[in-house]
C-alpha cells in the first residue's frame, strides 16, 4: 500500500490517552483528524498501555466520541499481557494480579489460575482500588521467586483534570521492597502491540507512523517496530533526556499531520 495522495501515511498506529482523549473528553482536533484520515483511506489502529478496558470497550468509547473504530483494530495492554503469559507459562499457572476486572478476566480466559502469595507470576496493572494488602501479596509472592510481569511502565496517565499515578508507580513500590526483581515489560516501549497492529493493518512499515505523546513509551515502541514516529504534545509533558528516542516529527495537534512539513510522499 502506498501513502495517500494528500500527504497522509498509508497506516497510522495511534496511542489514545493524551492523544485522542483525556479521560472521557476528546482532545481538540483529534476526532476531526481521525475522520479525515479514515475518509482518505488511511488504515488506522489504536494501541494503548491502558489495561482497564477491553478492546471492545475502547472501540465503543471511540465510536461514542465520533471516531470510526472496531475491536479488531484496538490493541490493549491487558490482552497483550495475558497472551504473553499464556505463551511462556503452562495453562493453570497461578497468577496474582493487581488490576481491574478486564485484566483479571482475560487472564482467566487464557487458562491461568488467579492465586495469592503462592503465585508463580505477579502481574502489575492499573488498579483504581489498589490497597496495601494487594502490595503485600505481590511483594511476598515476588520474594518467594514469582516472576513479575508488568502491563506498562508509565508513571503518569492524563485525565480531564490533570494526571493520575499509573502502573510504573505501583511497580516502583514493589521494586523498592524486592530490588532483585527483573520485571518483564509488555506494553510500550516494548514493540509487541505495535508489531501486532502493523500486521493487522498490512501496511508498509516505511509508510506507517506511530503517534503518541510520550517519548519513552510511544516513540520508543514505534522505533523498535521499525515505523516512523510522531510525538503530539497534548498529553504527558516531559523534557527530553539524553538518550531519549527522537521522533521524526513533533506536532501540537493531530490536525497538522498531512500538512506543511508533516507530509508523507507517495512511495
Amino acid at each position: 500500500m502506498t501513502a495517500t495522495a494528500d500527504g497522509l501515511p498509508a497506516g497510522v498506529i495511534c496511542d489514545l490517552d493524551g492523544v485522542v482523549y483525556r479521560g472521557g473528553t476528546p482532545i481538540p482536533d483529534a476526532v476531526a483528524a481521525l475522520n479525515r484520515w479514515h475518509e482518505a483511506g488511511v488504515a488506522i489502529a489504536f494501541v494503548t498501555n491502558n489495561s482497564v478496558r477491553t478492546a471492545a470497550a475502547v472501540a465503543a468509547k471511540l465510536v461514542r466520541m465520533g471516531v470510526p473504530a472496531a475491536p479488531d483494530r484496538v490493541f490493549d495492554a491487558a490482552t497483550a499481557t495475558a497472551d504473553l503469559i499464556a505463551r511462556r507459562w503452562p495453562a493453570g499457572t497461578g497468577v496474582f494480579a493487581i488490576g481491574e476486572a478486564p485484566l483479571l478476566d482475560v487472564l482467566a480466559d487464557r487458562g491461568l489460575a488467579l492465586a495469592g502469595e503462592d503465585a508463580a507470576v505477579v502481574v502489575v496493572g492499573f488498579d483504581y482500588d489498589l490497597t496495601y494488602a494487594k502490595l503485600r501479596t505481590a511483594t511476598r509472592a515476588a520474594l518467594a521467586g514469582a516472576a513479575v510481569v508488568v502491563t506498562n511502565p508509565d508513571v503518569l496517565t492524563p485525565d480531564e483534570t490533570g494526571f493520575e499515578p499509573c502502573v510504573g508507580a505501583t511497580l516502583a513500590a514493589i521494586a523498592a521492597a524486592v530490588p532483585a526483581i527483573r520485571p518483564v515489560m509488555v506494553g510500550k516501549p516494548e514493540p509487541h502491540m505495535v508489531l501486532d497492529a502493523l500486521a493487522r493493518l498490512g501496511t508498509d512499515p516505511a509508510l506507517t507512523v506511530m503517534i503518541g505523546d510520550q517519548l519513552r513509551t510511544d516513540v520508543a515502541a514505534g522505533k523498535a517496530a521499525g515505523v516512523r514516529t510522531i510525538q503530539v504534545t497534548t498529553g504527558v509533558p516531559a523534557e527530553p533526556l539524553p538518550g531519549d528516542p527522537v521522533p521524526d516529527f513533533v506536532v501540537a495537534s493531530l490536525a497538522e499531520i498531512g500538512h506543511g512539513a508533516v507530509r508523507f510522499p507517495r512511495a
